[in-house]
């Protein structure tokens, strides 16, 4: 697809989208902001969008799952200046051993390590020196770690997927609101042009919540 097509089918969509919003409203639909009760958001907390993180002079970083992922990720933190990785966790030690070598190695302290189960994260979680979760575990564990972080009072970062069912969703959009702490999804394409559309798209307010489908869904096609 050349530049000018893309930017074509970019315009479109997006009239296509603004003409179906303003049709549904129009139409007596309703937004998602006031369908709190039925969409999952606990009323009462504020949005994290636009929520500026603290600034630190050092980022205090844990890690739960050191795998092949995890490690390679560690690497990509040893890298960055003033990341302190302060705590590793995973059911296999040996994994939590590696990954601790290579924290020593970059010229930091040794890290603690958790490894006495699969409720381990939780211990990890609790500590008073982290600022923020990374998180590289099989998928079924993303949520429970996610809101271990967060009600812990830390941000997190998790690889895909953050969550995959509607409500599990909600219980972290939901968490990270009482909280104040942001879940950040670990994938680089969230912030491509596309992405970056619709969640414009949705701030500006052209998606109207009706069960799962929506006008602008159907105006695409």
């Amino acid at each position: 697809m050349s530049d000018h097509e893309n930017k074509v089918s970019r315009r479109d969509l997006l009239k296509a989208a603004g003409i179906a919003g303003l049709g549904w409203t129009a139409s007596g639909s309703v937004h998602a902001d006031d369908y709190s009760g039925a969409s999952g958001r606990e009323r009462g907390d504020e949005t994290m969008i636009g929520v500026k993180f603290d600034q630190h002079d050092v980022v205090r970083l844990g890690i739960v799952g050191v795998g092949l992922r995890g490690t390679s990720t560690l690497g990509e933190f040893l890298a960055i200046d003033k990341v302190v990785v302060n705590a590793v966790c995973d059911i296999v030690k040996d994994k939590c051993l590696q990954a601790a070598q290579m924290i020593e190695k970059a010229g930091q302290k040794t890290p603690a390590i958790y490894c006495d189960g699969e409720a381990s994260f939780e211990k990890l979680c609790s500590r008073d020196d982290l600022d923020l979760i990374y998180i590289a575990t099989p998928w079924e564990w993303h949520v429970p770690q996610i809101l271990a972080g967060l009600n812990n009072g830390k941000h997190v970062g998790t690889e895909v997927p953050a969550a995959y069912t509607i409500e599990d969703c909600w219980k972290i959009v939901n968490a990270s609101e009482k909280t104040r702490r942001h879940c950040l999804i670990m994938e680089n394409c969230c912030y491509d042009y596309s992405e970056m559309m619709v969640l414009n798209m949705v701030r500006a307010g052209l998606f109207v919540v009706l069960g799962i489908r929506t006008k602008a869904v159907a105006a695409m096609g």
